[in-house]
Parts: C-alpha cells; sequence; structure tokens
C-alpha cells in the first residue's frame, strides 16, 4: 500500500511542479495581453477551469504527504516524510495568503497592475516549494532504486 501511495505521490510531485512554473512562466506573464476590458471575465473562468488541473492534484498532494508521515515506505525516512510535508504547507500557504487573495480580487475587480506583479512575485514561493517537492521525492525514489 505504501508504494502506491509513494508512486502517486511522486506523480503528484512531478506534475505540480511542472504545472506550477508553466503558470509561473507562461501563464501569470502574460495577464498584460488580455486587455483590461475583458480582464475580469478571464480571471473569473481561469478561477473555474483551475479546480481539476491545479486545486485538486495540489489538494491531495497535501493530504498524500500528512498519509507518508504514518504510512511510509522503508526507503524514505521520517525526516524526508517531515520536509515534504513541510514544502506543501508552504506552498498551501502561499496559495491561500496570496495567490487565490488576488486572483479571486481581480475577477472581481478587474486587471490591476500591482495585484499581478505581487501574484507574480509571491507565487514565486509556491512555485520553488513544488519544485524542490519535485526534487526530493524523485531523489528518494532514486536512492531507493539504486
Amino acid at each position: 500500500m505504501e508504494l502506491i501511495i509513494y508512486g502517486l505521490y511522486t506523480f503528484l510531485a512531478a506534475y505540480n511542479a511542472g504545472n506550477m512554473m508553466s503558470l509561473q512562466i507562461q501563464h501569470y506573464g502574460i495577464y498584460h495581453f488580455i486587455g483590461k476590458e475583458n480582464f475580469k471575465n478571464y480571471m473569473t473562468a481561469n478561477n473555474k477551469a483551475a479546480l481539476i488541473p491545479a486545486i485538486l492534484p495540489g489538494m491531495l498532494m497535501l493530504i498524500l504527504s500528512i498519509i507518508l508521515l504514518f504510512i511510509c515506505p522503508v526507503f524514505m525516512t521520517n525526516p524526508e516524510a517531515i520536509a515534504s510535508l513541510a514544502l506543501n504547507i508552504i506552498a498551501f500557504i502561499s496559495t491561500f495568503k496570496w495567490q487565490r487573495k488576488l486572483q479571486s480580487d481581480m475577477a472581481t475587480t478587474g486587471y490591476d497592475d500591482k495585484k499581478i506583479k505581487l501574484l507574480l512575485s509571491t507565487n514565486w514561493i509556491r512555485t520553488i516549494a513544488f519544485i524542490l517537492l519535485g526534487i526530493l521525492t524523485v531523489s528518494i525514489l532514486v536512492m531507493a532504486v539504486k
């Protein structure tokens, strides 16, 4: 059972790292091309569309990181499980402190250069946390098969 949990966790770590990097570099970076007159509609549609590709995988990974504290494969140490959970918590806090709030605000108020700059700068916290999770998870797996 723990191998299935870790396998799913590894997949989500790689998926979320790539997804977040795409959001950070591609998606958020082109907000200024959308146009101020249609920005509220775009943000509303974007926020609704995020459930399956972004929100659910992130939440599932957080839940699995908690499970891995208790049901952990033999090749994963307790400090590694704690580090995984800590990085997931960092991404979760960043999401709810900045990204979710800013995107929700812009869906209501529209285009705002200051909010977009804050979104881009604070999202690096979440992006780096997910990249580190991907690196940690894959390195644990590589060391296990070595």
